[in-house]
């Protein structure tokens, strides 16, 4: 029987292979051929099937050269580890019928719909010993590299994200869709208990929540304001998160450009809503990103835990957690509309 060793990885001698893990991609729009793609070329990875209701999956499936299946029930017995790159409707059902099936599952985020359905699949993964990861990527992304050990420490910490509606993504609103990425940084890196929540937000009439105002007060003293609206068509994506640590030094995480930019209180003008752009980093101030795909490195740290039955750096409890948080602000401001 398979068993979760928390933290602790089995070491594997230097000398021997690594044994590929035969890995599958259920939904193949998007972020699904990307996820296909990824495994494709990855070290570690034998990609063996494509899964879609939909026909036009064949041709992705023939060049890469692997079987295109229209339902999970008909995944090889070989597949040990999948990506499930879905719409959200459909993520409880098919992580559920994964899981059962004693499948490790990478889940895009939002883990689910509902804290109930992520909760019921964080207890099967368990009762499985199956590796649930959730797809948070900006948790792999080099800006963040040196967030699990500022944030810590952060008096401040304010966050934006604008991007264009993805058409893909129907009635998802910016909540749930963008600032959970945000949200999910903050519980993981602070890591301490919420005591106080204030939202404030406008449709737009593209979604329910179109543009979202969050204030979080930690029980550290902690104070973090978040950002997130969808932009026009002509908008520039923005991606970052700024910090004001308790010695009075301020760190940007870009995660557009995948570099955080270190900036003493000299060289800051205090007020933190103005550091959008900061000076030009002097040597020693920047911390440029290492030229990595993000997405590569999440399915290589999924298949590390797979392989090693590991705990995955973005568990289903993170995911859970989250994704509660995101829903009372959706609660929040959906209830002060009307």
């Amino acid at each position: 029987m398979k068993q979760i060793a928390g933290n602790l990885a089995l070491s594997v001698c230097a000398a021997e292979p690594i044994l590929p893990i035969g890995t599958a991609v259920v939904g193949a729009g998007y972020f699904g051929r990307r996820h296909a793609l990824c495994y494709a070329r990855l070290a570690g990875s034998q990609l063996q099937a494509l899964i879609d209701p939909d026909p036009v999956t064949q041709s992705l499936a023939e060049q890469l050269g692997v079987p295109w299946y229209s339902h999970v029930a008909h995944l090889p017995s070989t597949v040990g580890a999948v990506s499930v790159a879905t719409p959200i409707a459909s993520h409880y059902e098919l992580a559920k019928a994964l899981l059962e099936r004693g499948l490790d599952v990478l889940l895009e985020k939002p883990i689910a719909e509902t804290v109930a359905q992520a909760m019921e699949l964080q207890m099967l993964a368990k009762a499985k010993n199956c590796i649930l990861q959730i797809g948070h990527i900006e948790r792999f992304n080099p800006a963040f590299k040196a967030g699990p050990a500022l944030l810590p420490r952060a008096r401040t910490i304010r966050t934006k994200r604008t991007t264009q509606r993805p058409p893909r993504i129907g009635a998802l609103d910016v909540v749930i869709d963008l600032m959970i990425h945000d949200l999910d940084l903050i519980l993981y890196g602070v890591a301490c208990p919420l005591i106080e929540l204030d939202a404030y937000g406008l449709s737009h009439g593209l979604t329910p929540i179109d543009e979202a105002q969050v204030e979080l007060v930690l029980a550290n003293g902690c104070r973090a304001h978040l950002s997130a609206y969808w932009g026009s068509a002509t908008a520039q994506e923005e991606r970052h998160m700024i910090a004001e640590l308790d010695n009075n030094e301020i760190w940007m995480m870009d995660f557009n450009r995948r570099a955080s930019y270190h900036m003493a209180p000299a060289n800051s003008s205090r007020n933190l809503g103005n550091v959008g752009n900061p000076a030009p980093a002097s040597p020693g101030q920047a911390s440029e990103g290492v030229e990595h795909d993000t997405l590569s490195l999440q399915l290589a740290s999924f298949l590390d835990a797979s392989r090693h039955r590991a705990a995955p750096r973005v568990t289903s409890e993170d995911g859970y957690a989250a994704l509660g948080l995101a829903q009372r602000i959706r609660q929040r401001i959906l209830e002060s509309a009307q």
